[in-house]
């Protein structure tokens, strides 16, 4: 993160965003009291990068406010091809944290910006202290990933079907 990025921590400042999405819609509210508790929040200015592919992942993050754009770099091509536009409310980074893997991609502020970060080692300790919100966290991540892997399984066979009409 930038040195200009400011961080605070607030009570209740995101609870509501929180519970809207997948990684923790099936919190009770004070389960989610608890997860807003390790939660910060940091302004990003327009086009400013929140992290670059490649580099050591520590957060995920929650868009309060504002836009980012999720791109992706070729190693063999040094065009970047955008894999996504984020708005309000959507989420990204939590992959690396399942997986304890490096950034795949980068992300930048579109505009000015404001993001809820929950710092990895921070979640890691709330999830080995309460098991029922990482039953509830980890059944979450393995829905979305079992509903990604059904959509890729479709849009494939949807691909092979065309192929075999057009070649």
């Amino acid at each position: 993160m930038s040195a200009s990025g400011f961080l605070t921590q607030r009570s209740n400042m995101a609870q509501t965003l929180l519970s809207s999405i997948y990684l923790f819609s099936q919190l009770t509210d004070p389960e989610l009291e608890q997860v807003n508790a390790i939660a910060q929040t940091r302004h990003f200015a327009g086009s400013e990068r929140i992290f670059d592919q490649g580099d050591g992942a520590e957060a995920l993050y929650v868009i309060k406010f504002g836009s980012v754009q999720i791109r992706y770099s070729s190693k063999d091509d040094d065009s970047a091809m955008v894999l996504r536009t984020l708005g309000s409310g959507a989420h990204f980074g939590e992959m690396s944290f399942i997986e304890n893997a490096k950034r795949s991609a980068s992300a930048t502020a579109l505009e000015a910006s404001e993001l809820v970060i929950i710092e990895y080692a921070r979640l890691e300790r709330l999830l080995n202290a309460e098991p029922l919100i990482a039953v509830k966290f980890y059944r979450s991540v393995a829905r979305y990933l079992s509903g990604r892997l059904r959509r890729t399984t479709t849009d494939l066979g949807f691909a092979r079907d065309r192929n075999r009409r057009d070649g």
